[in-house]
Parts: C-alpha cells; sequence; structure tokens
C-alpha cells in the first residue's frame, strides 16, 4: 500500500448511522459458516502452540475451499471473508481456556496473563478446576461470553470513528505502523538478529506478495515447527517408521496429500482464455520467469539444509531438516518441472488494481499487482521503501533505537509521503513520546548499546537518557 500510495479504504465511502446492521444480516445469513468456523476456532484454540496467529487464516482458508466462486470473490470485498477468519477468531478463547483450567498449560497469550493471576490467588489449574473449584470454572467461561458481548457493544458504538482509521493517507499510517513493529520486534528477544531477520522476511513476503504466493502457509510453518520436531522425534523413538501406518496418522497424510493435489490438478488443468494455445507436455522457454527463479532459490536453501544436516552425528538432530528437505525438494521439483515442460495455457489471474463499481457497491481489490504503475516509479518506490527500512536498523546502531525510529518516521513522511513539515513532525514526535513512556519509563526497557553512547559516555549517566 506504502508503494501504491492508496488508503485502505481506496475510495470508499464510509457508511453512517446504522448502516453496520447489514453485517449482522450477513451473519445470520451465513449462520452454517460461522459455526464451522467457531468449531475451527475453538478446537484449534485448545491446543497449545498453535495461537492466534495462523486460526484465522486456517478459517480463511476453509471458507475460500468450501464457499462456491470463492476465488472470484474473496480478496475483492466478500464478507464471508471476514466472517470467517473472525468467527474463528472470536472462539479461540473459549477453546484455549480448555487447556489452561485442566492441565494449567495456557492456549494463548490471553491465557498466560490468566495462568498468572490464578497463581497470585493461590489457585492451582488442574482436574480440581473441573470438579471441586467448579464454580471459578463456570466464572470464567461467564467471563469469556460476556467479554464478547461487551466488546461487540463497544465496537458498535465507535464503528463510525474506528473506520475513519481506514481513510487515513497511507505515507501517514505506514510510518508510524513500520516503527512500532521494528521497536516490538527487537523487544520480543532483544537481540539485533530479530531486525535483520524482520528485513530479510519482510523482502521474501513481498516478492512472495509480487509471484502471488501464499504467504500464511509460512506463518504456519514457522508457529508449528517445533511442534512437529519434537512429537515427530518422540514418534520415531517409540515406534520407528511404523508410526507413519498407525490408521489415524495415516488417514491424515490421505487427507493432507489429497488436499494439496486437488488443487494442483485444477490449476495444470485450467484453460487458458487462448484456446489456440498448443497444450502438453515440450520446453516452454517463456516460463522461466520470475516464478521460476523464486522456486529455484527455495529449492536451493533446502538443498543447502539436506547438506548441512547431513554432517550432523546425531539422528535426532538430522531427522526433522532431512525429513522436511526431501519433501520441500520434492515438491519443488515437481513445480519446476512442469512450469518449463508442461502447458495448460497461460492461467487467468486477478490484475484489478482500481475500485469496482459492478453492483453499485465500491469493493477494494486486495489482489492488486501494482500494473497501474509505471516501472521506474514502481521501482523508485520499492527502492525507497526498503532503502528507508536498511536505513533504520543502520541509524539505530548509530544513534539507538528509539532516537532512529523519530527520525525514520519524520523522513519516510516528509521525503517519501511528501507531508507537511508540521504533520511530519507531529507524528513522528508523538510516536517518539508514546515509545518512550511506554518501553522506557513504564516497562523499564533496556535499550541496545550505539555509537553514540560510545562516542559520549555521559549519555547513559543520565536515566532519562539511557537510550544510547
Amino acid at each position: 500500500m506504502m508503494i501504491s500510495r492508496m488508503k485502505i479504504s481506496g475510495n470508499a465511502k464510509i457508511e453512517k448511522g446504522w448502516a453496520q446492521l447489514e453485517g449482522v444480516k450477513d451473519v445470520f445469513r451465513n449462520w452454517w459458516l460461522v459455526l464451522r468456523c467457531s468449531f475451527i476456532g475453538a478446537g484449534l484454540g485448545s491446543i497449545p502452540g498453535v495461537g492466534a496467529s495462523v486460526i484465522d487464516w486456517i478459517a480463511y482458508g476453509h471458507a475460500a475451499q468450501s464457499i462456491k466462486d470463492a476465488d472470484k470473490t474473496f480478496g475483492k470485498g466478500d464478507v464471508r471473508g471476514v466472517i470467517a477468519s473472525e468467527s474463528s477468531n472470536n472462539a479461540k478463547e473459549g477453546g484455549a481456556l480448555v487447556p489452561t483450567i485442566a492441565f494449567g498449560v495456557p492456549g494463548s497469550a490471553s491465557m498466560a496473563l490468566f495462568l498468572g493471576a490464578f497463581l497470585i490467588h493461590g489457585i492451582t489449574p488442574g482436574p480440581k478446576m473441573l470438579g471441586e473449584q467448579l464454580d471459578i470454572t463456570y466464572l470464567m467461561v461467564w467471563s469469556v461470553g460476556l467479554a464478547n458481548i461487551l466488546g461487540a457493544g463497544v465496537c458498535f458504538v465507535f464503528t463510525n470513528q474506528l473506520a475513519l482509521i481506514a481513510q487515513v493517507r497511507i505515507t501517514v499510517l505506514v510510518p508510524v505502523v513500520l516503527a512500532i513493529t521494528f521497536v516490538g520486534a527487537f523487544q520480543g528477544a532483544r537481540d539485533w538478529g530479530d531486525l535483520y531477520a524482520l528485513l530479510i522476511f519482510g523482502v521474501i513476503g513481498w516478492t512472495m506478495k509480487r509471484l502471488r504466493w501464499p504467504r500464511p502457509p509460512v506463518i504456519l510453518g514457522f508457529v508449528l515447527g517445533h511442534l512437529i520436531e519434537n512429537y515427530m522425534f518422540i514418534s520415531v523413538n517409540r515406534y520407528g517408521a511404523e508410526w507413519v501406518f498407525k490408521p489415524i496418522v495415516a488417514t491424515v497424510l490421505v487427507m493432507t496429500l489429497i488436499s494439496i493435489a486437488i488443487p494442483v490438478y485444477r490449476t495444470f488443468c485450467a484453460k487458458s482464455g487462448n484456446d489456440d494455445e498448443p497444450k502438453g507436455f515440450g520446453f516452454y522457454r517463456k516460463n522461466i520467469n520470475g516464478d521460476f527463479w523464486f522456486t529455484s532459490a527455495i529449492a536451493a536453501i533446502f538443498l543447502l539444509v539436506m547438506y548441512k544436516s547431513s554432517q550432523w552425528e546425531e539422528f535426532g538432530a538430522r531427522l526433522v531438516p532431512q525429513t522436511i528437505a526431501w519433501g520441500a525438494l520434492g515438491f519443488t521439483g515437481f513445480i519446476l518441472a512442469m512450469s518449463v515442460f508442461w502447458n495448460a495455457g497461460e492461467m487467468q489471474r486477478p490484475r484489478a488494481t482500481q475500485l469496482k463499481e459492478g453492483d453499485g457497491k465500491a469493493h477494494y481489490d486486495l489482489t492488486t499487482d501494482l500494473t497501474h504503475l509505471d516501472r521506474s516509479v514502481l521501482f523508485r518506490r520499492t527502492a525507497g521503501y526498503f532503502g528507508g527500512c536498511v536505513l533504520f536498523v543502520l541509524g539505530a546502531h548509530v544513534i539507538g533505537l528509539l532516537p532512529a525510529m523519530f527520525v525514520f518516521v519524520l523522513c519516510m513522511m516528509r521525503i517519501e509521503g511528501k507531508e507537511p513539515w508540521g504533520l511530519s513532525l507531529a507524528v513522528s514526535g508523538g510516536v517518539f513520546t508514546f515509545a518512550y513512556v511506554l518501553f522506557h519509563k513504564v516497562l523499564h526497557i533496556p535499550w541496545p548499546p550505539s555509537l553514540m553512547g560510545d562516542w559520549f559516555p555521559v549519555l547513559r549517566t543520565i536515566s532519562s537518557l539511557k537510550l544510547f
């Protein structure tokens, strides 16, 4: 959005009054979708480690696969995509109560706070919570239910005010969000490596967006990766290779392979708009494009993983990297071979970049591919965006993380966004003050040492200036 310079809302007008009641009607019209996705949210929420970062994506994917012609409407204003993800998101907290109460294992970040409150008040989670202390359990269940109702009521009252955020100019909104994202990424483990990882995966995510590679599976891989490694190690140690042939495991594996095979089959059997183009096996040089090279880069990464892990002496250490690498090489090899030697015609991809008025309503197309921008403009804005992010990290090394945040927001708004000096200074100063009060004064976060602090050690002796 920063590169396209489009607002979140596009040119759509925000409805006034009680127009949000139309959304309530949409929920009742799609009651079966609400129930299905709520079941997904509650079920996955009860599994510790899955977390809120993937549940809404899974529900959205379920809706996209189960609703007819979803590929034509999802991402272009179809309210069913919102209903699917939000119904699962609201239901996950109820599911997260299960492991928190029964086993003392928090199912989400909010349940971790709940668990801390238990211990402060001398309440020990466990089987007693389902028997002797059942009144406390019901109290928490009702608390979660009432919180959803009260939250919905507050949102109804302030809908018009909250919706105004979508009309904030993107050149004002993006620098603020980016600055907070960088500071938040560092505070997670307080390691510079997290900022480097943020930059690298930002570029990877941008590339995947441009090539229309789905990004939710990457999030799923990071969230579930350590669980897969732990339980696969246990399964192999206990049963050897026989665990794969257990009835439940075999059924899940078959269902997974079918769910992967069906979309692949549909993709390669899809008909193009040009029926005169030859289809079938052969060598198609035109398919050696950006998508091909990105897939090749991923394959090269897994080749490196396979080579490095093969040198480890411990079988348990090699197990998951080798398994994942072989599987990934199989998939990427298939994609590369089929893209070069098989032609099913040019795929019809959505290329809309503007608002559409087909049924009288404005819909913002989230699948924009930036084809409305001149190549030179696209290159300059992309370089300015990622260059600014790199300079932010370098500036944090030189003058400190919080001062660099102030300079970053100011420069991004003024240079990239061409915003007035007054507004740029006000927003950057407000963001800096918010972060300073919250992180420095309230949370007492220790900031990483910078070159400025090395040059002027006196700055580190003043408590209010220990930012360097």
